[in-house]
């Protein structure tokens, strides 16, 4: 397979100058592991910005790993985030979130968007076609299924969902526990027929 690299990519089309510019006065951060992309063939057409990579593509990103049958890459004019991914047949994902949970997702097809307007970040993957996400938890099918990125919610349209958990288990250790009272266990509590016989009427 030839092996094709985003950060290579990034340089041709003038990344490698915004990354300086925007990096100039900032404090050193952490290095960033490259994401690298392999696939059977290629297409690069650098005056629109565009990437087109055909067969047996794989991702492999420090925070996804995507494999699928052709991926588009657009890369927006300033350089930097890449801003509109679509993945086509076979998708499969693969991701950890924060929390180190494994998270599976496949789809025909997979549409990755970025942009901040107005200082606010959208970031959004919409699945489409057999659409399918899963943890440890639950399953979920829907058409679509959108996750938002910013905010970290999901949403999934005619959908359709199976919970691995088992729900009696789960509940059992919600129940309010048991109220105490002074009665000896076994006997029946508030009422003394002794008592209560003396008021009743004649």
């Amino acid at each position: 397979m030839k092996k094709f690299y985003l950060m290579a990519l990034l340089v041709l089309a003038g990344g490698a100058r915004l990354h300086a510019q925007t990096n100039m006065n900032a404090a050193p951060n952490a290095t960033r592991a490259p994401t690298r992309i392999d696939s059977d063939s290629a297409d690069f057409y650098l005056t629109v910005r565009r990437a087109i990579y055909h067969g047996n593509v794989h991702v492999d990103d420090p925070q996804m790993k995507l494999t699928c049958e052709e991926l588009t890459a657009d890369l927006p004019q300033s350089g930097g985030h890449i801003n509109h991914l679509v993945a086509l047949t076979n998708v499969v994902m693969d991701s950890v979130d924060d929390k180190g949970q494994t998270n599976h997702a496949t789809s025909d097809k997979a549409v990755y968007d970025y942009n901040v307007q107005n200082g606010v970040t959208n970031e959004t993957i919409t699945l489409t076609g057999n659409a399918k996400a899963e943890n440890a938890q639950v399953i979920l099918y829907g058409e679509p299924i959108i996750y938002n990125r910013a905010d970290g919610s999901l949403t999934a349209k005619n959908q359709h969902m199976i919970i691995r958990q088992n729900l009696a288990s789960a509940l059992a250790n919600t129940n309010s526990p048991a109220t105490k009272t002074n009665f000896p266990a076994g006997t029946i509590q508030n009422i003394d027929k002794n008592t209560n016989s003396q008021h009743l009427p004649p």
